[in-house]
């Protein structure tokens, strides 16, 4: 029984020896408080987003040096009109309703919040510096959208979003070979949501806000749902997807010239004005069928046939394996 109770006695000093060491580890290291917790988090959040604006800006300048580089490219200036069937995902809903904007509420709310810049509409030409930057308040003033102050803040309620006259967007895009990658490709570089009053008369005017660069508004457009059609109601496609993958209807008023001209500044008549547009049109999808075309196979030489029936080549007969034109004799 002596036995025992000294075996307890040293296993009850030994356990206090434990704690008392467990307890001076959590001294020296004291465990992670719930705030410190949530700053982590928000820290490597933070960080992620760092890294993916990075990346972001890296992908846009290699697409810019692309263009800058490339054999051949052609800038293209369509306009958008949203009464059209392809283009009322970018119109609708006129009013925020359910969670869902059009894109014009989402391109206001982030000039509103000042997340991104516009640039002012100049005539003939865009300028993407901070000496044209679009002064949001002058903007309000200048189109007589009402507007409140709140602590110095400007407020403008959904509806006083003039969502409903935006009927039209102008849209410039980059057609380029892509020389490092070998493929010909189409990509939005801005865009400039087009207002539309209607005086007394009935008469319309347009009037164009301001431009955005589309790499801009991209990081927002990927996480906008829109619908892709009247016969499929699915949300799956983004705005991102629509203006990438060109789904939208848009016709020709400008193809980047020396003179730096719209094409009703040289046309004479709308008929004119459509040959042209259609001709502009017929060349880049020309363009873009040729860059891949084959050669067509030329008819094989006739075999010669020796006296024991077989067939042989005959020796002046070149390759007519109809091999595809190689990228140094395309032309651009």
């Amino acid at each position: 029984m002596v036995l025992d109770s000294k075996q307890k006695n040293m296993q009850t000093k030994l356990f206090l020896i434990l704690i008392l060491f467990a307890g001076g580890i959590g001294f020296l290291f004291p465990q992670e408080t719930a705030r410190e917790r949530i700053e982590r988090r928000q820290s490597t959040v933070q960080q992620q987003v760092a890294g993916t604006n990075i990346r972001m800006e890296q992908r846009n300048r290699l697409q810019d040096e692309s263009i800058e580089n490339a054999k051949w490219s052609r800038i293209i200036y369509r306009y958008l009109d949203l009464t059209k069937e392809a283009n009322a995902p970018l119109y609708y809903p006129v009013t925020p309703a359910e969670g869902k904007i059009s894109l014009f509420t989402m391109l206001f709310n982030l000039l509103q919040e000042e997340i991104i810049p516009a640039y002012e509409y100049l005539d003939g030409r865009e300028e993407f510096t901070e000496e044209y930057r679009v002064n949001f308040q002058e903007l309000l003033d200048r189109f007589g959208i009402y507007y409140e102050t709140a602590d110095g803040k400007i407020v403008v309620n959904d509806a006083d979003i003039p969502g409903n006259e935006v009927e039209g967007y102008f849209v410039k895009e980059a057609y380029y070979f892509d020389t490092g990658n070998s493929a010909f490709r189409i990509r939005p570089i801005a865009i400039c949501p087009v207002l539309q009053r209607r005086d007394d008369y009935g008469a319309t005017t347009r009037y164009p806000l301001f431009w955005i660069l589309y790499d801009e508004i991209s990081p927002y457009a990927r996480r906008m749902p829109v619908m892709g059609s009247s016969l499929n109601n699915s949300m799956s496609d983004s705005v991102d997807d629509f203006f990438r993958m060109r789904k939208y209807d848009g016709e020709i008023y400008k193809a980047q010239n020396p003179r730096n001209l719209a094409i009703s500044q040289y046309t004479s008549s709308p008929e004119e004005m459509k040959a042209e547009q259609e001709r502009i049109e017929r060349e880049l999808i020309d363009f873009g069928k040729n860059l891949w075309k084959q050669e067509t196979p030329t008819a094989p030489y006739p075999r010669e046939t020796n006296r024991r029936g077989n067939r042989r080549s005959s020796i002046s007969n070149p390759d007519t394996s109809g091999a595809a034109q190689t990228m140094r004799d395309r032309r651009y």
